[in-house]
């Protein structure tokens, strides 16, 4: 099973189960959490090369969804709303086509596409290139926030970037941002919310999203937080968290 953080009480309320960015880690959520556990049971996974699992393999989109799906099961989750933040945000939306049981909704923050991810080759070749510097850790945690993030919260970014799997984190842009899902995926009918940062260049816009990935989720919607960048769950936590509890109370 993949390592995981368990925050709020159980309830009859759904269960937010988090999943993070490449180079992120169940930390990333932290801020978030802070918003969502009085009411709902918030369970972080760290995805495989991240976090607390940098020595547990797996690192194409198939293998990440069925550790993730064991994951849920081993903890004996139920009436669950799958969080993918970017990366994940295809595994997610990946494991939500299986339909499985626990699944009450899907939320995708900033995802990566279905199909293979637009992306320059500079922008390409530079994950690729990433070695773990405090410097690189540094720049690539900055470039993805619209501004800087509080010093405190930077810091846990810049660390959890820091101790990534170079395996893992290289295998994202050299292969599953390049895999094709679209097809597998097809039509997912559960309640869905997709919400993009207005000042986010890591994934495509908010108008590319509508046609790439809401495409796959008739019963889905798009939200758009004014301002955001990349890592909305370090910058705007309320405001995510807000939008999220909202999409929990419909279901």
């Amino acid at each position: 099973m993949l390592p995981c953080s368990l925050h709020g009480k159980a309830n009859d309320a759904p269960v937010f189960v988090l999943l993070h960015y490449l180079g992120g880690s169940g930390h990333t959520w932290y801020p978030t959490i802070s918003w969502l556990d009085e009411h709902h049971r918030c369970v972080t996974l760290d995805t495989p090369g991240f976090g607390a699992a940098t020595n547990i393999p797996g690192y194409d989109v198939a293998s990440m969804v069925a550790q993730f799906d064991e994951s849920i099961r081993a903890l004996q989750l139920n009436n669950c709303i799958l969080v993918g933040h970017s990366m994940t945000g295809k595994v997610a939306l990946a494991l939500a086509a299986r339909r499985p049981d626990y699944l009450k909704g899907l939320i995708l923050v900033a995802p990566s596409p279905p199909g293979p991810q637009p992306m320059s080759e500079e922008d390409r070749r530079s994950q690729i290139n990433y070695g773990g510097s405090r410097e690189e850790a540094e720049q690539f945690v900055d470039t993805a926030a619209s501004e800087r993030l509080p010093d405190v919260v930077r810091e846990i970014a810049i660390r959890d970037a820091r101790r990534a799997n170079l395996n893992a984190w290289r295998a994202w842009p050299e292969a599953g941002s390049r895999e094709d899902w679209s097809t597998r995926i097809g039509t997912v009918d559960c309640p869905a919310l997709l919400i993009a940062g207005s000042a986010d260049d890591q994934v495509p816009s908010a108008e590319d999203q509508q046609k790439m990935t809401l495409s796959h989720l008739p019963a889905g919607r798009l939200e758009v937080i004014a301002g955001a960048g990349h890592l909305m769950p370090l910058q705007t936590p309320q405001e995510l968290a807000e939008r999220m509890l909202t999409f929990a109370a419909t279901l």
